[in-house]
């Protein structure tokens, strides 16, 4: 990945979180929980939110910190069937804006060979380190585009 893309990949990273909470302004608690169908709701994504980035937190730190290591896969749709899915907000947004004022630090300071790193993930193969902030890069903007999506047109 060339130094612009990655310049790009990064801003747009440290960009995520304002993107969900924009997506949440002024949602009414009735909203929270509807979807679009075959969708989660803004509750289930605000939390899978905070379940993947935790998962961020640590994949990218393995990844630097250790050789040949494996970035293991979860369910994100089980978890997100999981009776944790259905209370407050509060407490994983701060989580999602913990983890990406961390990471985003880290991003800023890596070198070279940090981004040079590679892993296996259990089900894509190689997963290198810029793999990593290719997708958690898109990723809450991704959900911000579902939240949104759900309080249009959203059904029971």
């Amino acid at each position: 990945m060339d130094m612009q893309s990655r310049r790009e990949l990064i801003d747009r990273y440290h960009s995520g979180f304002d993107a969900v909470v924009e997506a949440l302004e002024g949602i009414t608690s009735d909203e929270m929980d509807l979807s679009t169908t075959g969708e989660w709701s803004s509750r289930q994504i605000v939390h899978h939110l905070a379940d993947a980035e935790t998962n961020s937190y640590l994949r990218l730190r393995k990844l630097l910190a250790e050789d040949d290591t494996l970035i293991q896969a979860y369910d994100e749709n089980l978890w997100a069937t999981k009776s944790w899915y259905g209370g407050p907000i509060d407490g994983s947004l701060e989580v999602v804006k913990a983890v990406r004022e961390s990471s985003g630090a880290l991003l800023e300071t890596m070198d070279e060979e940090q981004w040079a790193r590679v892993g296996t993930h259990s089900v894509n193969g190689p997963f290198t380190v810029s793999t990593w902030l290719e997708w958690y890069s898109a990723h809450p903007h991704d959900h911000a585009d579902q939240i949104r999506r759900a309080r249009r047109g959203y059904v029971v």
